[in-house]
């Protein structure tokens, strides 16, 4: 089972580490939700794999778990990696953001470079599918309920920070 390191509410490390299925009230592990976004300002979504327990087939940004003595910022470089086979260069990312759910903490990143789906080795047990789309492309996906319904907090800090400091 894979391990993560335990968080009180005000993100400080408790010490404890556990299996990520193990938290209780009270204890969160950290998550990242990582938006890829080309210079033409589409962005990367993937198509969970049918073999997702959660939502599975549904369409989501790149993210997952931070594993026990790593950082967010790791987690960035590795999942995109263990998912696309693609490869963040560190100038291009940006930290844009926290929030709390039940029993993690999600980090929001942006990477902003151009990926090329077609060179893209995804990890068929996780993605299914990858596509780009412009920001009106995938607010229909989420109006027509094909996208992970817990994304809006995270794609909504994504597009205020897109509207303030990137256009």
């Amino acid at each position: 089972m894979e391990k993560v390191d335990i968080y009180n509410k005000y993100r400080e490390k408790t010490g404890n580490v556990k299996g990520r299925k193990e938290l209780v009230s009270g204890e969160y592990r950290i998550s990242t939700h990582i938006w890829i976004i080309n210079f033409e300002n589409k962005i990367l979504v993937e198509k969970r794999s049918e073999k997702e327990d959660k939502f599975p087939g549904m369409w989501a940004q790149v993210g997952g778990g931070v594993k026990a003595g790593d950082t967010s910022k790791i987690t960035v470089f590795k999942e995109c990696k263990e998912e696309l086979n693609f490869d963040v260069e560190e100038k291009n990312l940006f930290y844009i953001g926290s929030y709390i759910r039940t029993k993690d903490i999600v980090d929001v990143w942006m990477v902003k470079q151009n990926i090329d789906i077609e060179k893209l080795k995804l990890q068929e047990d996780e993605v299914a599918e990858v596509r780009l789309v412009t920001f009106d492309e995938f607010d229909k996906m989420i109006d027509s309920g094909i996208v992970v319904p817990s994304i809006n907090p995270s794609y909504t800090l994504l597009k205020n920070y897109i509207e303030k400091y990137v256009n």
